[in-house]
């Protein structure tokens, strides 16, 4: 009371050099900062002296410091092999039904030297810094993660290149303990396995050297309602022709709603090997879903959606953007591709391959996309991407060869379109 006022700091303890409200002398009572997710705070206020009444600024600062992260259950020490620290720490029951938070050390190193198995867990595996990302690294042939259970991947770099061809950086589970009432309701539907019900989500991740697939049913039978992958940088290294897709649901599993968002996938140029498809699935096939022939409500919509993002070199070598039987020409499935600039990709074309074939699909939305060959030509949208928003121009990629995708293209930076880190 009596203040002339405050000198006040907000700070991101992760970003301290950027201050969200830097030295601020507010006079009043109250002061606005945005407010995100994931964040640890310092808040520091020094009542500043009031002249009138013959006071002085106060001989000390207060501080406060507070957290936007959801709580964290463990903390994995630096340097540890993964599967072994689990193997020692095993995930309590109460996970089955509770995500549990485990927290990775910013700027650390850690190795997963096989499959990582969370089974019917819920996990989250995270930075403790979304400035400072901690880095993974597969160092043998069968080294993933697997899971039957809703999962998070926050704030982790992965180097992949230990892994095989054969395996996916995500995978569905083979195990079997699945309580029941996390498994398809036989009674509804025509089909027996575990049911993902809660999003299973990839966020400010980056991937590097992924030499399989990034995910894939791994054969099992397991339906995921959502999988987003969100604010991620994946480069793929294929050593030869990898017979699937970068996202691979065709053999048992399936995937309800797939969507990439603010992300880029891309090879290099010379890399030997390539995907045939970006996603091919094995959606299931309309009626013969249901148990009484008509859509339920935990499946009534499917859904495939790719906004604001960079592919480039991606299903290069005369292969196909997408393949999904179960979806086409179905009333109930939804495709949005809007934003997006992709560069020598899928050479049959990429609108047609994501529509796999069928045009005028009723639930397909394009909006400013860019379709350019490896010539500098532009594809054929034919009658598949009929928006009228095509963007026929180079985006003028920085310097792709070194995974920088920065654009310069007037067009495409004009209605930012491509993964937003790339503007400039």
């Amino acid at each position: 009371m009596g203040a002339g006022g405050y000198r006040v700091s907000l700070v991101d303890l992760g970003n301290i050099e950027e201050p969200i409200i830097n030295d601020s002398i507010v006079d009043g009572c109250s002061v606005t900062g945005k407010r995100e997710e994931d964040v640890n705070y310092k808040l520091t206020v020094l009542p500043l002296g009031n002249v009138k009444k013959n006071t002085t600024d106060a001989s000390a600062a207060a501080s406060v410091e507070f957290s936007t992260f959801t709580p964290t259950f463990k903390t994995i020490p630096a340097g540890s092999n993964l599967n072994e620290w689990f193997a020692a720490n095993p995930i309590p029951d109460e996970a089955v039904d509770e995500m549990l938070n485990y927290d990775l050390i910013g700027g650390a190193e850690y190795i997963i030297s096989e499959v990582l198995d969370f089974d019917a867990k819920r996990v989250t595996l995270r930075s403790n810094s979304k400035m400072d990302h901690p880095v993974i690294t597969f160092t043998g042939a069968t080294s993933g993660i697997a899971f039957t259970a809703q999962f998070n991947a926050k704030y982790i770099d992965f180097d992949c290149a230990g892994m095989g061809s054969n395996v996916g950086v995500f995978a569905f589970s083979k195990s079997s303990t699945v309580p029941a009432a996390n498994t398809i309701d036989p009674s509804v539907y025509k089909w027996a396995g575990p049911l993902i019900s809660d999003p299973i989500t990839i966020v400010n991740c980056n991937f590097d050297n992924v030499k399989g697939y990034f995910f894939w049913d791994n054969s099992a039978k397991t339906w995921a309602e959502t999988v987003l992958v969100d604010n991620c940088v994946v480069h793929l290294t294929p050593e030869s022709a990898i017979g699937g897709g970068v996202f691979w649901t065709n053999k048992a599993g399936q995937i309800n709603n797939l969507t990439v968002t603010n992300s880029t996938f891309w090879e290099s140029d010379d890399c030997a090997g390539d995907y045939k498809y970006f996603y091919q699935a094995g959606m299931a096939k309309g009626p013969d879903l249901y148990v009484d022939g008509s859509p339920a409500a935990a499946a009534a919509t499917n859904s495939v959606t790719y906004t604001n993002s960079t592919f480039y070199h991606v299903t290069w070598n005369g292969n196909q953007w997408g393949n999904y039987n179960g979806m086409q020409s179905k009333t109930y499935s939804y495709w949005t591709m809007v934003d997006c600039i992709f560069y020598d990709c899928s050479p049959s074309g990429v609108a047609r391959r994501f529509l796999h074939g069928r045009a005028n699909q009723p639930h397909a939305v394009f909006n400013n996309n860019t379709y350019m060959k490896n010539d500098g030509t532009f594809q054929d949208p034919q009658n598949y991407d009929v928006s009228g928003t095509i963007i026929e121009e180079d985006p003028q990629f920085a310097d792709p060869a070194n995974g920088n995708f920065t654009i310069s293209g007037p067009t495409q930076v004009a209605r930012k379109t491509g993964d937003p880190r790339w503007l400039p």
